[in-house]
């Protein structure tokens, strides 16, 4: 399965996104990427492999694509996409000191998971405001006038605030339901560097340990713990960019309390250590 890197599509650290249009969009084997991706259906039909199930997809549906998922695009009829991919963890990113902010947490509710049977889809009248944005983004994105990252980033959110207004109607959550997943899923974001045994993301999640565990791997892909530890690791990579950082620092601000297995860990995720994955960064 190929797992795309944030170096091969988001090598300006400075964008807050890049917009990628796939028109049509060819049939895409099982992937996964280390970068988050919202995806806008504009046209055509098509099949979304995700979570080990087949999702019919057609013109007008939204949903976000967590980094590290697994998924893919099959039996595709003229399918054409937008693709906005971002990291929300990369400190050079403008939309950094909003990763936090209640509305770019409502991306979250766009994610497809089996855990939810909701499906986003706008409207022939709500198409054309949510294409207008991604227009914008675009021109900007190939124009590259003064301060067109900031430009890009206010357009970003924009587009964050016209799909949560045409979604505002959707049904509350009961506890233990999508939303709370999704908030556990936030909370493992923001404090991955603190313990985490499943009592706690069971307690956080409103559910019990059992059927935590089923639903997480249903909506990630991942057993909890798994899922962590990668999380971890690729907060590493960002922390191994400053060199006045040591390797035991890092291990211990993402999480690790011991710097050999931290130094193992990553070997095992990246194929190669720490030590020369930074090297090979900072040249």
């Amino acid at each position: 399965m190929a797992i795309l890197s944030n170096s091969d599509f988001l090598s300006n650290k400075t964008l807050p996104v890049k917009l990628i249009r796939r028109d049509p969009q060819e049939a895409y084997g099982l992937h996964s990427h280390e970068f988050s991706e919202l995806v806008i259906v504009y046209r055509g039909s098509g099949d979304h492999l995700i979570h080990g199930e087949r999702r019919p997809i057609s013109a007008g549906d939204v949903f976000l694509i967590r980094g590290q998922t697994r998924h893919g695009y099959e039996n595709l009829h003229g399918l054409a996409l937008c693709n906005l991919l971002f990291d929300l963890h990369e400190t050079a990113n403008p939309l950094f000191a909003l990763r936090r902010y209640p509305l770019l947490r409502r991306l979250t509710a766009l994610e497809p998971g089996r855990i939810a049977e909701r499906r986003f889809h706008l409207t022939p009248e709500e198409m054309p405001r949510i294409m207008e944005v991604l227009n914008a983004i675009e021109e900007e994105q190939n124009g590259r006038n003064e301060d067109y990252p900031s430009a890009m980033a206010a357009l970003f959110v924009l587009l964050i605030v016209r799909l949560s207004r045409f979604f505002h109607d959707a049904e509350p959550e009961q506890d233990g339901g999508p939303q709370a997943l999704y908030r556990l899923l936030n909370e493992l974001s923001d404090r991955s560097a603190e313990a985490w045994p499943r009592t706690r993301m069971a307690k956080v999640a409103g559910m019990s340990v059992s059927t935590l565990t089923r639903q997480f791997r249903r909506a990630t892909g991942y057993a909890p713990n798994e899922y962590l530890q990668r999380l971890r690791l690729k907060k590493s990579t960002m922390l191994l960019l400053n060199p006045e950082l040591s390797i035991s620092e890092i291990a211990e601000r993402t999480g690790f309390s011991d710097s050999n297995y931290f130094c193992r860990q990553f070997r095992a995720r990246y194929n190669v250590s720490p030590q020369k994955y930074r090297k090979l960064r900072n040249g």
